[in-house]
């Protein structure tokens, strides 16, 4: 099995058992730091989002860096995510947290893992991993969804199915709006679909070697709205309608009459909390394997791209 076709195993074995996932009960959200970097990142930043800010998070290189963060803020409880779990500046946060006797729980799908055996407790993620490396997708959703239920009510899923072949349909004719030679990425994302914007970023630059990008949409008109070029595909991830206060249609309808690719939408307005972002992280999912089947592409870039990926293990591990 290669690893585009691992990808696909994960991604399609959700649905069959995310609805009978054994989620954590939740915290009182005040006093917590949430941990994470790449894609546990994004996970953890759903914390944030869905505490209303009660939830601080922040990359583990901040508190190696900075361990004044950990030493005044007085936090409670600390949450490193981590999926294998050996992540070095993970590791290191976490010995900090001890130094100043905060207690720290290790979200981690390696129960023996360094990380695991330096902090007071764990939160297994189990899921259905295809046994080869591969792009991160059925790790970060029950991280995501871990996160999630750790500071609210997460829905019973009941939906899952004719999410994911609602989302699948719509990866397919985003497919088709891609042009043909992409020049980057650019995820739009307001209030808790940021951080699925940011995920799909990472998904771009694992899989395809692409730049990406991801912003709030209000922070793109800032700036960034001057780099774009006439071939970079803009995704936005329409949220509830009072995380639109600027009109996405509006920016949709401007910029395609300007002559860039028009913007796709993937609308998440109409869904729960927990359904938007089950729907925006197999959109992202879902887009990125079936581009990656039309290219015929067998491995993801970071696993065929040996010398990067060395340094990249070296620095992180």
């Amino acid at each position: 099995m290669n690893s585009v076709s691992a990808m696909e195993e994960e991604i399609r074995s959700q649905v069959d058992y995310l609805s009978k996932l054994d989620l954590p009960g939740q915290i009182g959200s005040d006093d917590c730091l949430f941990i994470g970097s790449g894609d546990s990142y994004a996970a953890a930043l759903i914390a944030v989002y869905a505490s209303n800010y009660k939830i601080v998070c922040c990359n583990p290189i901040d508190v190696v860096v900075n361990p004044e963060i950990i030493k005044k803020n007085d936090y409670r409880r600390i949450y490193i995510v981590s999926v294998s779990g050996n992540t070095q500046s993970n590791i290191l946060a976490a010995k900090i947290s001890r130094r100043y006797k905060i207690p720290t729980t290790a979200i981690t799908s390696a129960p023996s893992s360094r990380l695991s055996r330096v902090c007071d407790n764990v939160i297994e993620l189990k899921y259905k991993n295809a046994g080869i490396p591969t792009s991160g997708t059925a790790s970060f959703m029950c991280s995501m969804l871990c996160c999630l239920s750790l500071v609210t009510k997460v829905d019973d899923l009941k939906h899952i199915a004719s999410i994911y072949t609602q989302s699948r349909k719509e990866a397919s004719n985003f497919i088709n709006t891609i042009p043909q030679r992409v020049t980057s990425y650019i995820f739009l994302g307001n209030g808790i679909l940021f951080p699925i914007s940011v995920y799909g970023m990472l998904k771009i630059n694992e899989v395809f070697g692409l730049k990406s990008f991801a912003y709030q949409f209000e922070e793109f008109c800032h700036s960034p709205l001057f780099s774009i070029k006439m071939n970079d595909k803009i995704i936005i991830f329409r949220n509830d309608n009072k995380y639109d206060p600027l009109g996405s249609k509006e920016f949709c309808d401007r910029i395609t009459k300007l002559g860039f690719s028009t913007p796709f939408v993937v609308d998440c307005s109409k869904l729960s909390l927990t359904d938007r972002l089950l729907k925006s992280t197999f959109f992202v999912q879902l887009f990125v394997l079936i581009q990656a089947l039309k290219k015929g592409l067998q491995d993801c870039f970071f696993l065929r791209n040996k010398s990067l990926l060395k340094l990249s293990s070296d620095l992180i591990y």
